[in-house]
This record gives C-alpha cells, structure tokens and sequence, in this order.
C-alpha cells in the first residue's frame, strides 16, 4: 500500500514538474508587446528575457529547430540583421562566414531576419551564391528587431564575452582586424552605424523634420497656390553669404509674374507681344501662386533655365522667349519734334505713354518705339489705331509719323508642352 502512495505521489510530482517547464518555456518564447520594449544602446546589458528567448532557425548544423543566445554566452557574438532582398547583405554573408570559422572559439556571427522561414529555406538552397555555404540562420524574428532596431540592412550588433552590447556597425566593419580588436577589449575604434530610427518613408523628406533638419537640404524649389494673409510680392535673387546660398521667390502673384523672374524682357515686354497658344490657359493665368527656390550661389548662373522648367513642368506648358518675323508699327521722326521737360501740356502726352498704351492692347498690332530714351510730346489722341492716315496726319505737325514695316521682335509664347 506505502509503494501504491509512493508511486501516486511520485505521478504528481512528475506532472507538476511537466506543468512548470512547460510554463518556462511558454514564457520565454512569448515575446514582450513591442510598446514595452526599449530599444538597447551601446553598453547596454542583454536582458536575460533575449538571452533565453526560443529562435527559430533553418540549416542549423545540428539539426535543431530552436536555438537561444544563452548557447553562445562567452564567446563574441555578432548579430548579422540581414533580407534575401539586400543585395549587400547577400554579398556579405560568404566573408562573415568565412571570418566565423576562423574564429570558431571565439566568436559567433549570426545571421537573423524576419522573413518566413519557408522562404528562407528555399532562398538559402536556390542562391547560387549562399547554397554551397549550408548557413544556418535564425528567422521569423519580431523581437530582436525591436530591440535592436534598424531602418537600413545590413545591420550588425556586436555582443562582447561579458554581456553587453559593444558596438553598431555596418557589414564592412565585421573584419579580421576589428574582430581582433573587440576580443582584445577595444570596441571603440569601430565606425558606428547610425540609423535615423524617426524617418518614414511614406512622408515627405525634411517636412517636420523627416529625415533630417527641415533646413538640411541643399537645392530646393516649391509652389505653392495662394497662400492667405501674406503679401504679393516679387524677390529678385538674394544672396546668403553665411551658407553660399541664394534665395529667390514670389508670393502670390500671376504666373506670368513668376516667369518674369526667368525673363527680364517679360518684364517690359508689350502686352501684345504675349501671345498664348492654348485654350486651356484661362484658369492658370487668372490665379495667384507663390514660387520659391534656394539653391547654392554657384547655380545662379542656372536661374532662367531652372524657373523655366520648374513652371513649364508642374503646369504642363512651355513658357518661352521667341523670336518672330513680324509686321508692327514703328515710330518714326520726320521732322521737328516737340520736347518735354517736365508734365505735358494738358492737349499733349508723352509719345512713349501713348505707344505702351497701344500695345496694352493684345488685339493691337505691335508698336515699337525706338526713341524711348526721349521725352517727346504727341497730341492726345486715341490708343487704337483704326486708321493710320488719320493718326498721322495729327502726328506730323509735331515731327512724328507711323509706318508699317516688318520686324525681328520678341515675343513671349506660352504652348503646349
């Protein structure tokens, strides 16, 4: 009867002990939420949680399933973060390998990735480069990553003899040389590998400091529509003597505005002498916009060309200067002229006013004025001309006349792209 009791009292215990591993285990592999985790640093101690965390690998020489860092406790190990689509990585893992044997006592070098294991399975025996080799590799990991996060592949943690994390590194720094150092205790020559763990691709770089400081860039353009609540105003090229750069922009004004930063001649250019060759204008040029570009002072040479495409492009047009043989009007002296010194008379104006106020007129054929450096005075007539007899005759008492001829003019066009 005592061996019956015994042997039922020695039942329980065994299932009670089965009950507790079981536990153990289920403990170790279940990984903490990653709202929990804390990225580890260098000199960090490894959490004993990492240490016995349960790995799942493919190719291990032994044939096991599982693995845990806990195995390689005394030795050098280096994490080896790596993806079948990493190039890189890929070229890499034959060195690292090679470096591995020749350290097989004191350093272990091992390769991790989140990929499926299925997957991994099947790239590791199809790759030409890595097949002949037999790695093992752990995988499906969603832990390690955590802790040891990364935006770039490949991606190297160095774990010294005592525990902690030594080192940061990209691939390149894992060399017989660097290896040699940390196992002599000297883990501080080695180049870190700083990843920006806040940059998200999915966002535009530099806004909100994406990436980097929003004043990081080196060559910037934007445009933007009206912007409410700041002035329309044209900035001609200012220069930062402090960063060698330049600044040039317009705050909400036409497009046609814009342009004229590109081209000067757009900037006393006739009206006239603006011809738009498409339909679709209308919305374009009757809405306000606002322009910038920064860019350092070596480009300035650039300016016209850079305008030019940035308008052309984002607007899908083709905004040019042109030359065109062309009938116009030109003014010319036939005799004695009157001169003004100061305000015209009130029966007389400016030949010069009275020219741009012709050629405001885009249904009017161009005039050209080759005397406007001379404050000439003309009798006030009308701004259209409907009859060039009509208007000459008025003209020739005061020295002036009206002729038709055929010119080489610019022109500003605006086409299809």
């Amino acid at each position: 009867m005592s061996r019956v009791k015994n042997q039922r009292w020695s039942t329980v215990l065994l299932f009670c002990l089965i009950c507790l591993v079981s536990w153990q285990q289920t403990t170790a592999q279940t990984p903490l939420p990653s709202s929990k985790i804390t990225p580890l640093s260098i000199g960090d101690k490894i959490p004993d949680a990492l240490w016995n965390l349960p790995l799942q690998v493919v190719n291990h020489p032994q044939g096991k399933q599982t693995i845990t860092l806990s195995e390689y406790k005394g030795k050098l190990i280096i994490l080896d973060f790596w993806a079948t689509w990493c190039g890189t990585c890929i070229a890499a893992l034959p060195r690292l390998h090679q470096l591995e044997k020749e350290f097989k006592d004191d350093v272990i070098i091992l390769p991790i990735t989140d990929q499926k294991t299925s997957d991994i399975t099947a790239f590791l025996k199809k790759n030409s480069v890595l097949s002949p080799l037999n790695l093992f590799s752990v995988t499906d990991d969603n832990t390690y990553k955590r802790h040891f996060p990364y935006t770039m592949l490949p991606h190297e943690i160095w774990i010294g003899k005592s525990g902690e994390m030594q080192a940061i590194t990209h691939s390149s720094e894992v060399t017989r040389e660097n290896i040699t150092s940390v196992l002599k205790g000297n883990a501080n020559s080695i180049a870190e590998k700083k990843d920006n763990l806040t940059y998200d691709r999915t966002l535009p770089l530099l806004l909100n400091n994406n990436g980097a400081n929003e004043d990081f860039f080196l060559n910037r353009s934007i445009i933007t529509s009206r912007i409410e609540g700041i002035p329309s105003f044209i900035s001609q090229p200012k220069m930062n003597e402090t960063n060698g750069t330049f600044r040039v922009s317009a705050t909400n004004v036409s497009i046609m505005s814009i342009y004229s930063l590109a081209f000067k001649e757009l900037r006393t250019m006739p009206r006239n002498r603006i011809k738009l060759e498409m339909n679709e204008l209308s919305s374009i040029l009757k809405n306000m916009y606002c322009y910038e570009w920064i860019a350092p002072i070596s480009a300035l040479e650039n300016l016209p060309q850079k305008i030019q495409t940035d308008l052309n492009y984002f607007f899908g047009i083709n905004g040019h200067i042109e030359k065109r043989n062309t009938k116009c009007y030109a003014i010319k002296i036939i005799g004695k002229t009157t001169r003004i010194s100061g305000s015209p008379k009130d029966d007389l104006q400016d030949l010069s006013d009275w020219v741009y106020n012709v050629n405001k007129n885009i249904q009017q054929r161009s005039m050209v004025n080759d005397f406007e450096d001379q404050r000439i005075a003309i009798p006030k007539i009308p701004s259209i001309i409907e009859d060039i007899k009509a208007i000459n005759k008025q003209l020739n008492p005061f020295g002036i006349a009206i002729m038709e001829e055929e010119r080489i003019l610019d022109f500003f066009v605006i086409s299809k792209l």
